[in-house]
């Protein structure tokens, strides 16, 4: 028996879960029973594709196909200069000057606003906290280090009148969990694989590191090569495309982590002189990359709005379906997605936080709720 949306065996699932759920608590030892992890050398060389289509989120029940991907090392753990170097390395370009970090303690990452910080300028603190939480979970990916989020509520958390967090990362030692090796550049490929969609296939492999991108990583770029169709299609996929790893037992993986593994939090969409797309990454129960039908719009008002916003191609648009908190992280998951993507295209681009006029303008065709977008 097959389920029917997933493609993964019924019962295998029912069995996982109960084994999860039932199964014994693993031992962890102290920190002094635990020898310190050597991370791979190439982590510093996986290419910016390669790490967006591979999964550090882990947990310790040693089965990459029944919670999560990843797989904590008990016996194994970070240095501090370790957390401290990937700290370091999850840069992100900044679009305000709001109060947006991160607090590290014994592997344990905060991740902080201010908290006075109100209307559409706490959206932008929420979007750019996202943005912190993926470049912390690319690093990871890259290097072959174990990240868990402990989250604190759909909102958060606050912590005092100043100090609201978002969310909180463990990080810790991880198994690679793609046979020998931390990383993959395949397509899902489980009985209902990959299926080809309207877009051409994306690159899960390419020439310039994750890490080095992410120190250079810029909020645009004016000077560089002009966007192509295929270009915007890789695009699409680094926002939110499949990639080959399971979360609770199902082939759900994405280039972007999702809360609780729910796919409805945020949607991408492309307008172009064509008209408004939606990118679809699930069809007919199996992967996919392609562009849909997102409605009618007329294309008077739809060349008024690429013109306002300079587009050679069109706009890449990333829309919450609700209001919580976490539906603004997961855009800055996307957004940093694309961003990094952009770069390591080489392509001209310019990403918006959107203000309150923008996003009234591009609801009118048809976007929910529009928060941000990188122009191509």
């Amino acid at each position: 028996m097959v389920f029917p949306a997933c493609g993964f065996s019924f019962m295998e699932g029912i069995f996982r879960r109960l084994r999860s759920r039932f199964g014994l608590a693993p031992e962890i030892p102290p920190d002094s029973e635990r020898e310190i992890v050597e991370l791979p050398d190439e982590g510093r060389t996986v290419s910016i594709e390669k790490a967006l289509n591979s999964r550090c989120t882990s947990d310790y029940d040693e089965d990459p196909r029944n919670f999560h991907w990843g797989m904590f090392d008990r016996m194994k753990r970070l240095s501090e200069d370790q957390v401290h170097s990937v700290v370091e390395l999850a840069r992100i370009p900044r679009f305000t000057a709001l109060d947006v970090g991160i607090r590290a303690k014994e592997g344990l990452l905060t991740f902080v606003i201010d908290n006075h910080a109100s209307g559409i300028e706490r959206d932008w603190a929420m979007i750019e906290s996202g943005m912190q939480h993926q470049a912390v979970g690319l690093v990871c990916a890259a290097l072959g280090v174990g990240m868990a989020f402990r989250n604190l509520g759909k909102d958060g958390k606050t912590l005092s009148d100043g100090v609201h967090a978002t969310v909180n990362i463990q990080l810790d030692a991880m198994k690679p969990s793609y046979g020998a090796s931390f990383w993959s550049d395949m397509p899902p490929v489980e009985k209902k694989p990959w299926q080809r969609g309207n877009l051409p296939d994306p690159a899960r492999d390419g020439t310039i590191p994750l890490t080095g991108a992410l120190e250079r990583l810029k909020t645009e770029k004016g000077h560089g090569q002009q966007p192509t169709e295929e270009s915007v299609g890789q695009l699409l996929w680094a926002a939110r495309g499949r990639t080959p790893h399971f979360y609770k037992s199902r082939p759900w993986g994405m280039t972007v982590p999702t809360w609780a593994g729910e796919q409805g939090i945020s949607s991408v969409y492309f307008v172009s002189e064509r008209g408004v797309s939606k990118y679809v990454n699930w069809h007919g129960g199996r992967p996919t990359h392609l562009l849909g039908e997102a409605g009618q719009a007329d294309t008077q008002e739809i060349s008024r709005v690429l013109s306002s916003f300079s587009a050679s191609l069109g706009l890449v648009v990333l829309g919450r379906n609700e209001g919580f908190g976490r539906a603004l992280w997961e855009i800055g998951y996307q957004l940093l997605n694309l961003l990094v993507q952009a770069h390591g295209l080489g392509i001209s681009y310019r990403a918006v936080l959107l203000d309150e006029a923008q996003r009234t303008t591009l609801r009118r065709l048809g976007i929910m709720d529009p928060v941000a977008l990188l122009v191509t």
